[in-house]
């Protein structure tokens, strides 16, 4: 093999490694499964009012929603998980977990609390029941889930079918209409936004640690005491029960 030869052959090889260097990036990812349900959803009828990646101004600086849906129906308020592999989780725990077959496993925070904190955003910014609003967990297709939830965690296959189930107008038309542009018109769209949210993310996990490091709930502030439960120890807040932070040993 000649010299140039050898070069085409690196150049291809270095080139393989950064594609599967960026299709392993947890944002790409993440990215990849909201295009992918933002398609889904561009396919629901007009009744249905679609918005994809709202931020929102909310009380720790800003939520980011990955999908919100209008409609006479009620108010769809859905995260994207693109992961893979087995997932296991309840409504109530911290954190997630997801496993495959040759590794360990990771942790990751429970979408069902994230999205009732977007929930709790919307409500108090739109100032309507938080009735009307239906939260649902998105996974990937090649996701097995097991998870004890009361609210839909389903994969993105069901997410259409699972859209138009909601049958009874809880929501007159022109209030859609509302609705719809006043979300459209405090969207913080655009890079820059994006990126301060991400930092501010970052921050309040951050101090979040830095509170269960020093046996502080990080949810108000109050003091962490140990308990035991019917499955065993765990930490929760002495503010009990204003405040139901838990957290496993």
């Amino acid at each position: 093999m000649n010299t140039k030869m050898y070069l085409i052959a690196f150049v291809l090889l270095v080139v393989a490694l950064i594609i599967k260097r960026i299709g392993n990036d947890p944002s790409v990812i993440g990215k990849t499964g909201e295009h992918k349900v933002s398609k889904i959803l561009s396919s629901l009828p007009r009744e249905y009012r679609i918005l994809n990646n709202v931020i929102m101004p909310n009380q720790k600086g800003t939520s980011q929603i990955d999908h919100v849906v209008v409609s006479p129906y009620g108010i769809f308020v859905i995260e994207t998980k693109n992961y893979e592999g087995w997932i296991f989780g309840t409504e109530n725990s911290e954190k997630w977990k997801q496993t495959f077959k040759t590794t360990s496993g990771n942790f990751f925070y429970n979408p069902v609390k994230q999205n009732w904190g977007h929930i709790y955003t919307l409500s108090s910014f739109l100032e309507v029941d938080k009735r009307v609003f239906k939260p649902i967990i998105v996974f990937s297709d090649k996701a097995k889930l097991n998870i004890e939830s009361g609210i839909p965690v389903i994969c993105m296959s069901q997410l259409k079918r699972e859209i138009l189930s909601y049958t009874q107008e809880i929501i007159p038309d022109d209030k859609v209409d509302m609705i719809y542009n006043k979300i459209g018109k405090t969207n913080l769209v655009g890079a820059d936004n994006e990126k301060k949210h991400i930092q501010t993310v970052k921050t309040n996990l951050e101090n979040r640690q830095k509170n269960l490091q020093n046996g502080k709930c990080p949810k108000c502030g109050n003091d962490l005491v140990l308990r035991n439960g019917k499955y065993g120890s765990f930490y929760g807040c002495s503010n009990y029960p204003k405040c139901k932070f838990t957290q496993k040993i």
